[in-house]
């Protein structure tokens, strides 16, 4: 992937640990992609119920958008995705980096920004 082809991998980043959930009654933490990605796709759910109320069609194909509105992510400078955990073995990852990164990708997202830029 190439982020001059308009996409890389990966797109976007959240924090992954310890989002706290409810299983079976019991309060649990999960990590990692479980943990964020229904995240990210909750901030994408209120982005299209605010344009389906008003008219407007659904985001879609996600991807042109985020690209086209780096600016509304906080970019990830420092740190690795080197190890999943302390005294993991290492299989390779890469280094954070000002603006588009492989460890990063465009970055965090500020909900407010980016709910202002695409669903608002």
């Amino acid at each position: 992937p190439v982020f001059s082809q308009g996409r890389g991998v990966p797109d976007v980043s959240l924090a992954g640990h310890a989002y706290a959930m409810v299983v079976g009654g019991k309060w649990i933490t999960v990590d990692g992609t479980s943990a964020s990605a229904p995240a990210f796709a909750g901030m994408v759910s209120m982005i299209n119920a605010e344009r389906k109320a008003r008219g407007d069609s659904l985001v879609g194909f996600l991807n042109p958008m985020l690209y086209a509105n780096a600016g509304t992510f906080n970019d990830v400078t420092e740190g690795d995705n080197k190890c999943a955990s302390i005294g993991a073995r290492c299989c390779g990852g890469y280094e954070a980096a000002p603006g588009w990164d492989a460890a990063s990708g465009l970055g965090v997202p500020d909900f407010g920004k980016l709910f202002t830029e695409i669903g608002a």
